[in-house]
């Protein structure tokens, strides 16, 4: 399948649902990975995403090990352009380094916020420890690895965790639940649970 085809088809669909349910649903749009920095085709690209598609980001962006430096040409094109928040997936198959990697890129582009997808799967304690050093680093709470994890994280951030349920894989009522019972106040809870991701995408 021709990759880039593939994402013009996914991001139609996204662009459908969006459109049928405009008070319900945002979207994130895919990008390519095949740009060099300073490509016009890339800016082009980003730019259709946010005016003709009303896209809020970028992502999911879900790499194999090594590839982190791939995306430093969406980091500057999301820089250049208002900025806009990328999703990375941070789950296996990428390791701590390539965790440690992305986390230096969210550290030169400051202005670029960056939501850590699954919490850095394995790696969630050594994620939370990065994220803390970052005010554009936010942290996706789906497929989160222990109920340890997800109370840290929300004790630690609250302003910059994010629920997620990662579904058909994870249950959105089982992650509501544990996130009302891992918050010490309805104040935290509300920010988790919506008010985090408004105040991000300015909804």
């Amino acid at each position: 399948m021709n990759p880039v085809q593939a994402r013009l088809d996914a991001l139609e669909e996204v662009s459908v649902a969006i459109k049928q349910y405009p008070n319900r649903f945002v979207g994130f749009g895919s990008v390519p990975l095949s740009y060099s920095p300073g490509d016009v085709t890339l800016n082009d690209w980003v730019e259709k995403l946010v005016k003709e598609q009303k896209m809020k980001g970028l992502g999911e962006f879900t790499l194999g090990t090594g590839q982190i430096p791939l995306l430093e040409p969406i980091f500057k094109a999301a820089s250049d352009y208002t900025p806009l928040p990328i999703w990375v997936h941070t789950f296996h198959p990428l390791n701590l380094k390539d965790i440690q990697e992305l986390f230096l890129l969210t550290q030169k582009y400051e202005n670029v916020p960056v939501i850590y997808g699954h919490m850095g799967g394995i790696h969630w304690l050594q994620t939370i420890e990065l994220i803390k050093n970052a005010k554009n680093a936010y942290l996706d709470i789906s497929a989160f690895y222990t109920t340890y994890a997800l109370s840290l994280a929300i004790k630690e951030i609250p302003e910059r965790t994010l629920f997620s349920s990662d579904f058909p894989y994870g249950d959105p009522y089982l992650n509501l639940q544990a996130v009302k019972r891992h918050t010490s106040s309805g104040e935290v809870a509300d920010r988790v649970l919506g008010g985090n991701i408004s105040n991000l995408l300015h909804l």
